[in-house]
Parts: C-alpha cells; sequence; structure tokens
C-alpha cells in the first residue's frame, strides 16, 4: 500500500503525533513450550489498544522476532488495522541480530512515517528474552547500533528508548546494561514465578505502558510512562546500568 492511499485511509493531518512502539520477540528453541502464551498475549495486547480509541490513534506498534536472525513479523501500523502473525520456534539466541534489525526497521519506518506528516515521538522498544546471548559481541554491537553520543553526535540520534524484558536464562546483568538511555532505560526481569505467568506479567506491563503513553498523548502532554510490575507478579524493575564509555 502506497503513502498516498494510507494518508487517505487515515486522514493523517499535518503535525498529528504518532508513538512507535517495537516489541522484539525472542523465538529461539528455548521458547518451543511458552510459545502459545506468547501468542496468546500478544493477541490480548491487540484487544486491549483496539478498545481504547485514544491510544489506537496514537500509538503504532511493530512487531519483530530473533532467534539467529531477525525479522519483522507485523509491520509498523495500528492494532486496529492488522492482525497479529502467529510466532513459531526458529533458532538459536543472537542478541546482535535483533540489535541490527531494529535500527534499520527504526529508520526505515521513520522516513516513512515523515512522508505521511506525522510528528514523531521518541520510539519504544520492548526487547522479550528468556535466553543468554550467544554472540559474545552482543554489548558492541548494541552501542553502534542503537545508541547515541551527545558529546561526539555519533551513533543513532533517532535512538529508541530500549527496555528488555528477561525470563528463565536471561542473566540480570545482561539486561541492567541494556535498559537505554541511562536516565530513561528500565529493566525488568521475572525471578522465582512459573513462565506462563512471567509471561503473563510482562505483557501486562508492556500493555499498560503502551496505553498509559498512548493516553499521555491524547491529554496533550505525550511521554512514555513505563508500568511497575504488578505487586506479587515476582518480576523485579530497576534502573538502567549502561555503560557510556563501553568500546
Amino acid at each position: 500500500m502506497n503513502d498516498e492511499r494510507i494518508s487517505e485511509r487515515r486522514g493523517v493531518e499535518a503535525g498529528q503525533l504518532v508513538m512507535p512502539f517495537y516489541l522484539i520477540c525472542d523465538v529461539s528453541g528455548s521458547m518451543y513450550d511458552d510459545m502459545a502464551a506468547l501468542n496468546e498475549g500478544v493477541e490480548r495486547l491487540r484487544r486491549a489498544i483496539v478498545r481504547q480509541p485514544v491510544v489506537d490513534d496514537v500509538a503504532q506498534i511493530c512487531i519483530m522476532s530473533f532467534s539467529d536472525t531477525a525479522k519483522v513479523v507485523m509491520p509498523l501500523s495500528q492494532m486496529s488495522e492488522t492482525s497479529v502473525p502467529t510466532l513459531t520456534i526458529e533458532g538459536g539466541t543472537n542478541y546482535s541480530c535483533a540489535f541490527q534489525e531494529l535500527a534499520r526497521v527504526i529508520e526505515d519506518d521513520r522516513e516513512d512515517l515523515k512522508r505521511q506528516g506525522y510528528k514523531i515521538y521518541r520510539p519504544c522498544a520492548f526487547f522479550l528474552t528468556d535466553g543468554q546471548p550467544l554472540d559474545n559481541h552482543w554489548q558492541r554491537t548494541f552501542t553502534s547500533t542503537l545508541t547515541y553520543d551527545k558529546t561526539t553526535g555519533t551513533g543513532m540520534k533517532s535512538h529508541p528508548i530500549f527496555v528488555p524484558f528477561g525470563f528463565r536464562d536471561a542473566p540480570e546483568d545482561v539486561l541492567r546494561k541494556l535498559a537505554y538511555p541511562r536516565d530513561r532505560g528500565k529493566w525488568y526481569h521475572a525471578r522465582n514465578t512459573g513462565i506462563e505467568q512471567a509471561l503473563a506479567g510482562i505483557l501486562d506491563i508492556i500493555m499498560n505502558t503502551v496505553i498509559s503513553s498512548g493516553l499521555s498523548a491524547g491529554a496533550g502532554q505525550p511521554t512514555l510512562i513505563q508500568q511497575s510490575p504488578a505487586a506479587g507478579s515476582g518480576i523485579v524493575q530497576g534502573d538502567s546500568e549502561y555503560d557510556d564509555d563501553y568500546i
């Protein structure tokens, strides 16, 4: 569908705000028994957004999957205008490929939205994983693709607010380093809880963050409102420990 048809269908007005959200889902082999819960949670997210017309009008969602490679499984769009694909199991857990593809997709989406006349709020990326990275250069790749150095003016100026969610074997020390930027990034880790409960709790946080953020835009003060874990969920939240000096 070309830009002209999209603008006609959505009635985009010059300067209309859009808040892009990216959900990057680990579909490596260790997720085999969890795919039904993950797919159910993503569909629940779609229904919740559609029930909030103000949020649906402002928030656009892109769903990506990663394992040995990364790909877009649902392009950035309003939830009311698309169907959620079924995620399926693939290979290993390569963080770097997810970071590289996310950076490319964000830049492409940004150019597309600008052509349509939108005013673009800084994107937010929810990174959901159950395992430790098999690629030992993940930190270097993250820094080179998804961060920005204000002092030197190098890196990704349109970088996302990167919010990692981990459960099962996802190492907490890695999650802490991925939350970005340091002054805004939060990380979440599901501890001491069943996998199905962990996934449900994580996706509820994502859902509530999108809805609260979308409603803030409707009230004229757009901001990313990162939600706290529910009491008794077994999920902990912490501030970023991203290393600005890492090379």
